[in-house]
């Protein structure tokens, strides 16, 4: 899937705006061609935001990794205004779009946007939590760089929340976590997308 990981060159047509109502928070963002799910939230990353705002409390410090033209990390920002949230991607457009749409859209809690291969310029290692929508069609293996990775960069009792699809492997995806992280579930079941959180327990 070339978008996840090839920029391109853009003219100024190429960018337009899409307004989403989000929880009750009307929000705005800039996309192009390029990015995932270009001229809509889509709905996995919905109803990751509903499951986090229904079953967590989200506290402390958040990353969302491959966080696209940023949806997640900002809808995060408005609902939960005391977290202190990173934000990146490995386009390097998308990492543009969310600093424009953070702006946009007065996150002031988004402290970093930047662009990063996984956790390759992840420099924090005691995240609360990391939250992710992955590029599921990028790759098992991309898929396994950001979902375990999250391990070594979250602080003991971190948790790593993310949706994937039931059809896209989330029984594998399940146990695959389960050898790395102390407890794995599923927070949330809808419409053939899933909500899972990895939890790294106090020891």
């Amino acid at each position: 899937m070339q978008h996840y990981f090839i920029d391109k060159e853009h003219s100024k047509e190429d960018f337009f705006e899409f307004t989403e109502n989000i929880l009750g928070h009307n929000l705005v963002f800039k996309s192009c061609d390029s990015i995932f799910s270009k001229d809509c939230v889509d709905y996995g990353t919905k109803v990751l935001i509903n499951a986090i705002n229904e079953n967590v409390s989200l506290y402390g410090d958040v990353l969302d990794i491959g966080c696209g033209y940023g949806a997640i990390g900002i809808a995060l920002s408005r609902l939960f205004s005391d977290v202190k949230i990173d934000m990146c991607d490995i386009n390097n457009t998308a990492v543009e779009l969310s600093k424009y749409n953070l702006m946009s859209n007065h996150a002031k809690n988004v402290q970093n946007v930047f662009y990063s291969n996984a956790y390759e310029n992840v420099n924090k290692i005691d995240y609360d939590f990391i939250v992710s929508n992955p590029p599921i069609k990028a790759g098992k293996e991309n898929l396994k760089n950001i979902l375990g990775g999250a391990y070594e960069h979250l602080k003991k009792g971190g948790n790593l929340i993310f949706v994937i699809k039931k059809k896209h492997g989330e029984d594998s995806i399940k146990k695959y976590l389960s050898t790395i992280f102390e407890s794995v579930e599923v927070i949330k079941r809808d419409s053939g997308y899933y909500i899972l959180r990895a939890v790294k327990w106090e020891w």
